[in-house]
């Protein structure tokens, strides 16, 4: 899916709105991603329409975040390592933080992955279009594997 959301990325970040879903997955399908990617992006996208970081403004604390023991065992090791380089780097507000940390929780996957916790992270910071964000966002589609966020 993230190779979904990276084309989705470079073809209408910078667009106004969100583009129609079905003409959304004719283009998906016509530039050759297969169903199952197609609808879970799309899934994806939906389900991105409904996040509200505001609402966890009164959550979140300035400075460094500890996880929680029943965050740490939510997350695999890999999970760890990348949370632990997204609290260092600071590329997340105190409510986006608080924000991924509550879709970890209610993943029904079991042991977030460094991968789905790309895609959680993604998710919270899709919309936010400043500097930062799209770093990040360039980041986690493009980037390498164990790079450094800037």
């Amino acid at each position: 899916m993230l190779d979904v959301l990276a084309y989705l990325f470079q073809q209408y970040y910078d667009a106004d709105g969100e583009p129609d879903m079905s003409q959304l997955a004719r283009r998906l399908s016509g530039a050759g991603f297969d169903d199952d990617e197609i609808r879970e992006a799309l899934a994806w996208l939906s389900e991105l329409s409904t996040l509200d970081a505001g609402a966890y403004a009164a959550l979140s604390i300035d400075g460094p975040r500890m996880l929680h023991p029943i965050e740490s065992n939510k997350l695999g090791d890999d999970a760890i390592v990348y949370w632990h380089s997204l609290e260092a780097s600071r590329v997340l507000s105190p409510e986006e933080r608080e924000l991924v940390l509550d879709r970890v929780l209610r993943d029904e996957s079991g042991e977030v992955e460094a991968d789905r916790l790309k895609l959680i992270v993604l998710m919270v910071v899709w919309r936010k279009r400043d500097e930062l964000s799209n770093l990040l966002i360039e980041e986690i589609l493009f980037g390498r594997d164990g790079a450094t966020l800037h």
